[in-house]
């Protein structure tokens, strides 16, 4: 009976000891939504990409109406082609659209590439702050609240929304 006891008494102090364990745990949650949009640096790489998308965009444009001038020859003249010849314009017209196409897929992937690039700074600002808002009021884990962030939260009771702490600490209204 002396071992029962014994071993009722470890389980009593092992889960008292958790309860108090738990109990010393702050959890806090955030939505860098809520703030990011608002911040003056976000609004400036916005504009960046928004100038950088337009450039690409007229560039295409350019692109496709210089085409679409091509394939309109092409049908006027092709009567009085000869067989080498048409099959030498659809050959170039063919070049001509594969290499708009390349072009659009190249442009969406540098204004992708250009976006991380702006952004990253930008992200690692957020990341300090809410690891100094964390260290400042005790935070044992804080997540991000946002769709998304591949993160699944549960923001109940027991966890503080910590967002006008980082705002606070970003400088951000």
């Amino acid at each position: 009976m002396s071992k029962i006891h014994l071993l009722l008494a470890t389980v009593a102090l092992s889960l008292s000891a958790l309860s108090a364990q738990a109990q010393q745990l702050k959890f806090g949650h955030f939505d860098s939504g809520a703030f990011l949009q608002s911040m003056p640096e976000a609004l400036n790489i916005q504009k960046t990409l928004n100038d950088e998308q337009s450039k690409m965009e007229n560039q295409l444009v350019s692109l496709q109406e210089d085409f679409n001038k091509q394939v309109q020859s092409y049908q006027q003249k092709a009567q009085s082609m000869t067989k080498e010849q048409a099959q030498a314009k659809e050959s170039e017209l063919q070049e001509m659209q594969q290499r708009i196409i390349a072009f659009r897929t190249s442009a969406i992937q540098d204004l992708q590439k250009k976006q991380q690039e702006l952004i990253a700074p930008l992200l690692q600002k957020v990341k300090d702050a809410v690891q100094q808002v964390g260290v400042n009021n005790g935070f044992t884990y804080i997540f991000e609240r946002e769709q998304g962030a591949g993160l699944v939260v549960f923001a109940g009771s027991k966890s503080v929304d910590v967002t006008p702490l980082v705002k606070k600490q970003l400088g951000v209204n």
